[in-house]
C-alpha cells in the first residue's frame, strides 16, 4: 500500500507525541516538527508507510539521542498483558473453537498500539472485553484445514503487549498441530512500540517459536529489506500470517500468499481494505496483486 497525503498528519501527530516522550526541550521539539515537516514533501508517496516511518522516527532520534521513547510504555505493556494471559489461556482451553477464539483474542490484541491511536490506546485489562464476535473479512475456514498438513509458519509480530495474544494464538496452533515450527519475526530495533527480540524474550515468545529480526528498523517487515533468514523462512512456510496494519501497508502487494490479522484502525487502511473503521480482518492474500 503506498502513502496517502491523508498520512501526512498521522506523521506529524506521532512526531509530536514520540518527540514528547524523548524530550522535554519545546525548543528541540519544535525543531524536530520543522525537520519533519521539511522532509515528508521530499518522499516518495509511491512507498509505503511503514517505508516512510523509517526517516520520520529516524530525525527524532537523530535530534534527541533517544533511542528508544516507548521503552518504559512497552516494558509495562508487556507485564501487563502478561498478567492476563492466565485468563486468555483459560478462555482458550474450555472454547469449543479454540483456533477462531483464539485468533479473534489476537485480533483484539491488535488494539494496543501507540503509533495509531494514543489516546485511544487499549489497555491489556480491557482485551477481553474488546474481543471481536467474528471478522468483517473472514478466510478461517480456508486456514483451518491448511493449518492441520502445515510443517511451518510463520508469525510477522506487530506491537508490545499485544505480542502476549499473539503468544496464546501460536500456543492453540502447536497445540492443534504438534508437529508445526513456527518463527516469530520482531523489528530490528525499537521504532513506536513495535515488538523487537527484547519484547519477545521479555514474555517468553522464544519458548514458542524461533524468533528472528526482519532486517529493518521499521514499523512493519519492508520486502526489499528482509534479513536472509526471514527471506527463507518465509520461502520455505507452509503459512505466513502478518499482524497488524503497518505489516498490512507493507505486504499488500508482496508476491507470496499469506494471512493479514489486524484491526483497521485507520481510515486510509480501512478504504483500502473496503471495510468499515475498526473492523477485524483475517483475509487472505494470494500474493502478486494487491489486495481485494
Amino acid at each position: 500500500m503506498r502513502t496517502y497525503l491523508d498520512c501526512y498528519p498521522c506523521f506529524l501527530r506521532q512526531t509530536l507525541v514520540t518527540g514528547r516522550l524523548a524530550t522535554a526541550d519545546e525548543a528541540l521539539l519544535h525543531r524536530i516538527m520543522g525537520k519533519v515537516m521539511a522532509t515528508l514533501p521530499d518522499l516518495p508517496l509511491s512507498a509505503s508507510p511503514p517505508e516512510l516511518a523509517q526517516t520520520v522516527y529516524g530525525i527524532i532520534t537523530a535530534e534527541t539521542g533517544v533511542e528508544d521513547p516507548y521503552r518504559e510504555l512497552k516494558q509495562r505493556a508487556n507485564t501487563d498483558a502478561l498478567h492476563l494471559l492466565p485468563e486468555l489461556e483459560r478462555l482458550l482451553a474450555v472454547a469449543d473453537d479454540p483456533l477462531d477464539l483464539a485468533l479473534r483474542i489476537a485480533a483484539a490484541g491488535n488494539l494496543m498500539d501507540f503509533g495509531v491511536q494514543h489516546d485511544g490506546f487499549t489497555p491489556p485489562e480491557r482485551i477481553t472485553d474488546r474481543i471481536p464476535e467474528t471478522f468483517y473479512r473472514d478466510h478461517r475456514t480456508r486456514f483451518a484445514p491448511r493449518l492441520s498438513h502445515a510443517r511451518t509458519l510463520v508469525y510477522v509480530g506487530d506491537n508490545a503487549g499485544e505480542i502476549v495474544a499473539d503468544l496464546a494464538l501460536i500456543r492453540v496452533l502447536k497445540r492443534l498441530n504438534p508437529a508445526l515450527d513456527v518463527t516469530f519475526v520482531v523489528r530490528d530495533g525499537p521504532i513506536i512500540n513495535d515488538v523487537t527480540m527484547d519484547d519477545a524474550h521479555q514474555v517468553g515468545m522464544d519458548s514458542a517459536a524461533r524468533v528472528l529480526a526482519g532486517g529493518a528498523r521499521a514499523p512493519a517487515l519492508l520486502p526489499d529489506l528482509m534479513a536472509p533468514a526471514v527471506q527463507q523462512a518465509i520461502a520455505n512456510a507452509d503459512l505466513v500470517i502478518a499482524k497488524g496494519q503497518g505489516n498490512y501497508e507493507s505486504l499488500s502487494q508482496v508476491p507470496w500468499p499469506l494471512y493479514f490479522l489486524l484491526h483497521a484502525k485507520c481510515p486510509i487502511v480501512a478504504r483500502h481494505l473496503e471495510v468499515p473503521v475498526g473492523a477485524g480482518i483475517f483475509a487472505y492474500h494470494p500474493g502478486e496483486v494487491d489486495y481485494d
